[in-house]
């Protein structure tokens, strides 16, 4: 049985293909919703070059068309991973989107917290 891969999902690089290609707007074409932490890279040129002539013939933007090829970059890490590389990643990356918890701080004043973890007056 095939173990999930994180990176399931829309397949946004079949998108991609089918706008490159000109395929029947019935054919699923719309790009990757993009947003988020904005980053700055440096490409080889070559791939640069790919991604340019990717952008102007699709459509798409760059943005779009990166995201799509990265997701596709890492479907395919994680199915040739193994599985405990997977999950130590996944871990990582579900530790980064869970907000933290705030401290617990004493409510002011004369005030006792109790054995049901509910804070009451000093005495009572």
């Amino acid at each position: 049985m095939p173990r999930p891969n994180p990176m399931s999902g829309p397949a946004y690089v079949i998108a991609l293909r089918n706008a490159l290609e000109k395929r029947p707007s019935s054919e699923y074409q719309d790009a990757p919703r993009t947003g988020g932490t904005q980053v700055s890279i440096r490409l080889d040129e070559f791939i640069f070059n790919h991604v340019e002539a990717i952008t102007a013939k699709s459509g798409w933007n760059r943005a779009e068309v990166l995201n799509a090829l990265i997701q596709r970059g890492l479907f395919d890490l994680y199915e040739f991973c193994k599985p405990e590389a997977v999950d130590a990643l996944v871990q990582d990356v579900v530790a980064k989107l869970a907000p933290p918890h705030p401290p617990v701080v004493p409510p002011m004043g004369n005030m006792v917290q109790g054995a049901d973890g509910v804070w009451r007056p000093r005495g009572q």
